[in-house]
């Protein structure tokens, strides 16, 4: 087995300008995957079904929170679209944040969480985001965001006829019934 070199130009076609402070740089993000460091709708989907899928086998669970503004089309998207400005900044790095609904429902899932103690992990999280909400858009701004949170894997019985799915949910489900 040969060795081999390579050598990184100083001034090379690959420089990337980064800004730590505010975690800006001139590398093009792959606008079919996010938009503004968000998930887009269809691949937010794909990653909560595959999420799903691992939680049901491993019984490791995991949370969905939905955030949602309840407002006229042109108000909510810009308040989400600060909402996830907020989000970004507050999540794990291993949680994804993304559109559930382009422009009227944002999600996060928070991976690898833990179910036991005495605090329950759905008002943990919902507390923080609460929390970030007010102080980076204010009380007034914040209170017009809900909040709802979903743990994953849900307690049920896939071949039993009384189960049934929310299709919000389970979009995937769905879509194999048709």
């Amino acid at each position: 087995m040969g060795i081999s070199h390579s050598k990184v130009s100083a001034m090379g076609q690959f420089d990337l300008e980064l800004d730590v402070a505010e975690k800006k740089h001139s590398q093009v993000k792959e606008s079919a995957v996010y938009e503004e460091d968000c998930l887009m709708e269809s691949v937010f989907h794909s990653m909560l079904t595959l999420e799903r899928r691992r939680a049901e086998r491993s019984r490791k669970p995991f949370v969905l929170m939905l955030l949602d503004a309840n407002l006229d089309i042109g108000t909510a998207d810009k308040l989400l679209g600060e909402a996830a400005k907020v989000v970004v900044t507050t999540k794990r790095e291993t949680d994804l944040a993304g559109w559930y609904k382009k422009d009227a429902i944002l999600g996060v899932i928070f991976t690898e969480v833990n179910l036991q103690g005495e605090n329950s992990v759905t008002e943990a999280l919902r507390a923080k985001a609460e929390a970030a909400f007010v102080k980076h858009l204010g009380k007034e701004r914040a209170a017009e965001i809900a909040i709802s949170l979903h743990i994953f894997p849900e307690n049920w019985d896939k071949d039993s006829a009384g189960w049934v799915a929310d299709s919000k949910l389970y979009p995937d489900l769905k879509r194999k019934v048709s």
